[in-house]
């Protein structure tokens, strides 16, 4: 089909003069331009080097993800999407000549996740800051990512019953954010009733308590369970049914 030529001058209607304004505009948005770097850069850098290979991070500048609204990102953003990415554990710098950078498995969870580097950084994070009330207010554990408290009434000289209710209450509450499979979630759970009904049958078999206590530190030291809150628990645990395995 033969194409027919377009003579004299063209000319942007009303329509194109506005989307212009709107791209130049857009460009100046740095914060927008920051966002959009970080976010391209991470998926290049997993699709790239997603084996946490160190790579040099400029060669992402010749990529069509180092442009934003038709503007090219300058190297000095791409450095300061770098120190944001590293300062929450994305990438992490690598010594090399010249400077390389590999994504952390983290970086890995949030490029596989879809969602913006924001998102990921700002989700809420389980096991943070945590408080649990236990029975009728008569003992808590307090959990934090720096530090914790642990308050309960404990015999040296032996178990206590009161304080292995207490503790058994806290592991069912704890049970659904530990972010274990759901096998582990349901027999952690069974674990802790039992052994809330032994130490409150009013004659606790300490060999009971001992083997269901020995299991549920199993759980909290497995490789599934990360934070602050799995030490605490591990730590009031042994602390509460002395003579378990270290926390």
């Amino acid at each position: 089909m033969p194409v027919r030529k377009l003579r004299g001058p063209s000319h942007l209607t009303d329509e194109g003069v506005v989307a212009v304004q709107r791209l130049k505009n857009l460009q100046k948005d740095r914060a927008a331009r920051l966002r959009h770097t970080m976010d391209a850069f991470l998926r290049w850098l997993y699709d790239t080097a997603g084996d946490q290979r160190p790579i040099d991070p400029a060669l992402f500048l010749a990529t069509p993800g180092s442009y934003f609204a038709g503007a090219e990102i300058t190297g000095a953003e791409l450095h300061q999407a770098l120190s944001y990415l590293a300062e929450h554990n994305l990438i992490e710098a690598v010594a090399t000549d010249p400077a390389t950078v590999a994504i952390t498995p983290q970086g890995a969870s949030c490029a596989l996740a879809g969602g913006s580097v924001q998102d990921h950084i700002n989700q809420p994070k389980t096991g943070d800051n945590i408080t649990f009330h236990i029975g009728e207010n008569t003992g808590n554990i307090a959990a934090n990512s720096r530090d914790f408290t642990m308050n309960a009434a404990t015999n040296k000289d032996g178990i206590d019953p009161a304080a292995v209710v207490m503790l058994a209450r806290a592991l069912r509450q704890a049970a659904p954010i530990l972010d274990l499979p759901e096998d582990d979630v349901i027999e952690f759970t069974q674990l802790a009733t039992r052994i809330e009904a032994e130490a409150a049958s009013g004659s606790p078999d300490p060999g009971r308590l001992q083997r269901w206590g020995s299991s549920i530190m199993g759980i909290l030291n497995s490789p599934v369970v990360s934070g602050a809150l799995g030490s605490v628990l591990a730590a009031y645990t042994g602390m509460v049914l002395p003579g378990l395995p270290p926390a």
